[in-house]
């Protein structure tokens, strides 16, 4: 009879691409589970760990919105935001929330504020 072993260490496939992103943006992950930072942002700097965290969070969101069938974490489309199963509409570079538009990453969305919370 065999046993089986957990590895000791953690692997991390994710694919990261860095582009020239428009201004203000600073890192964006895809649906797809790769990851883009822009081309300013130094590997060898701190702020480089810290896009990459906020991005990562919002990859496992997007697993999380998979792994659950959409009842938790984040998707989108073109036209959609879904956050825990709530669609929200997303038009122009904005989200409505609460009653109010408001610019795509603004740190009072709810996955935002997780993202930023695991960057401390």
């Amino acid at each position: 009879m065999g046993f089986k072993m957990r590895a000791p260490y953690v692997v991390d496939n994710t694919a990261i691409y860095h582009k020239d992103e428009p201004e203000g943006i600073l890192g964006r992950a895809h649906k797809n589970g790769n990851i883009t930072i822009d081309i300013d942002v130094d590997p060898n700097d701190k702020q480089y760990g810290i896009v990459l965290t906020h991005e990562k969070t919002h990859k496992d969101q997007f697993e999380d919105f998979e792994k659950t069938g959409g009842k938790q974490g984040l998707s989108y489309t073109a036209e959609t935001v879904t956050w825990n199963g709530e669609v929200y509409p997303r038009k122009n570079g904005k989200i409505k929330y609460n009653g109010k538009w408001m610019i795509e990453g603004h740190p009072n969305f709810p996955w935002e504020k997780e993202a930023y919370n695991n960057e401390k």
